[in-house]
């Protein structure tokens, strides 16, 4: 499969899965991105490549892989397919020389995990996992304010949507591999410190608390709940640092200090946006920052509970296109930095930037913790790492 020739200050790349994640977030980073050039996509529905491909004028569609790894002007293959085929698929683009990007979580299972770690060690190529919210600037922020004050020693991590409806397909009591992976690797990484030990407390499926202890002497806090509604904000972080002072992040849109006279007690950062939607949240969420997002979500969950009763009006076109395509989903309207990760690791393959994003052992370290809080809930004991 040949391809455009790539510019020298920019990473030719193929998107490997053109489901809802590459739909939402790495088509249009993949796009907006200066420094990266997506040349290809591919899917095993030749229908989704299609359709990717007319949406952002991408150069090449395949259905088959092996176009991609025999391609030599794809620097990176970014995956984004489903959880049993994530594995394969990075190590092959390992061996054909590539540098990737897989969506979290890599892999269900340890074992699988330590493939990619591996495969990477074999083949010398930056792998970079999903963990994505390391890269956003709230999160970032937080990080610069810890560090002089010696790190947090105390950290309380609410994640909560509604699980309840739309992950319904799922075993019970996976969603600690699925998405509370995205939690354990932002605590490893604003703690600085391995996890030593985790106690699970659960109240029902989906909905419990994991009770984490730092070889550094941190202790965290994780409520892990799919049993709220969407007008909720899906998440809340609260660090206590090791000096008197404190932190809370307020759904990536807001951070607020205490006993930090050296910090603005307030920061604010715009939204995520979507090119095809609607970006008024953006310059709401800057200026007001967690009271626009929840004015946002309110509005948001109220219409379409109306809209399910039956309550609006069906020839509103205009509150159509709003409830529709006009902004993004909700969990989507905040700054998590995926393109922030993905423009990282295109400026370490161009030799711009050292590497700092979350590899294969930071997601085998999630994933090793995310099975001792199931063997933790299982026994009701804690469970050392």
């Amino acid at each position: 499969m040949k391809s455009k020739k790539v510019a020298k200050d920019r990473v030719g790349a193929a998107l490997v899965g053109c489901g809802g994640i590459a739909k939402s977030q790495h088509l249009p980073n993949l796009a907006r991105a200066p420094n990266l050039q997506l040349l290809a996509v591919c899917d095993v529905d030749e229908r989704a490549a299609r359709a990717a491909q007319a949406a952002y004028a991408v150069p090449r569609m395949t259905t088959r892989f092996e176009e991609i790894l025999a391609d030599p002007e794809i620097d990176l293959v970014v995956v984004a397919t489903k959880e049993d085929a994530q594995v394969e698929l990075t190590c092959r683009a390992l061996e054909a020389g590539k540098h990737v990007y897989v969506e979290k979580p890599l892999a269900t299972t340890p074992e699988d995990c330590r493939k990619v770690v591996q495969a990477q060690g074999r083949h010398h190529r930056l792998v970079q996992v999903g963990f994505n919210r390391r890269f956003a600037p709230a999160c970032r922020e937080a990080r610069r304010i810890l560090a002089p004050r010696g790190g947090p020693t105390n950290i309380h991590f609410r994640i909560s949507d509604e699980y309840w409806s739309w992950g319904r397909a799922y075993p019970p009591g996976v969603r600690v591999i699925q998405e509370a992976c995205h939690v354990f690797d932002l605590l490893r990484w604003l703690a600085d410190s391995e996890v030593a030990s985790v106690y699970c407390a659960s109240a029902r499926p989906d909905d419990e608390i994991y009770a984490l202890k730092f070889t550094s002497g941190c202790v965290a806090t994780v409520m892990c709940t799919g049993e709220v509604t969407l007008d909720l904000p899906k998440e809340r972080i609260e660090l206590v640092t090791r000096r008197p002072g404190a932190l809370i992040i307020e759904e990536y849109v807001e951070l607020r200090t205490y006993g930090c006279p050296d910090e603005p007690p307030v920061f604010r950062f715009p939204g995520h946006t979507h090119p095809d939607s609607e970006a008024t949240h953006k310059y709401l969420f800057e200026q007001l920052g967690a009271e626009a997002l929840a004015a946002f979500r309110k509005a948001r969950w109220q219409l379409r509970n109306q809209e399910e009763a039956g309550e609006l009006n069906p020839h509103d076109a205009e509150l159509r296109r709003f409830l529709e395509q006009r902004f993004p989903h909700t969990n989507y309207l905040v700054d998590k930095g995926w393109r922030a990760a993905l423009g990282h690791l295109a400026d370490c393959i161009l030799g711009r930037a050292a590497f700092e994003g979350p590899g294969p052992r930071d997601a085998l370290a999630a994933n090793l913790l995310a099975h001792a809080a199931m063997r933790s809930r299982e026994t009701g004991e804690v469970v050392r790492l």
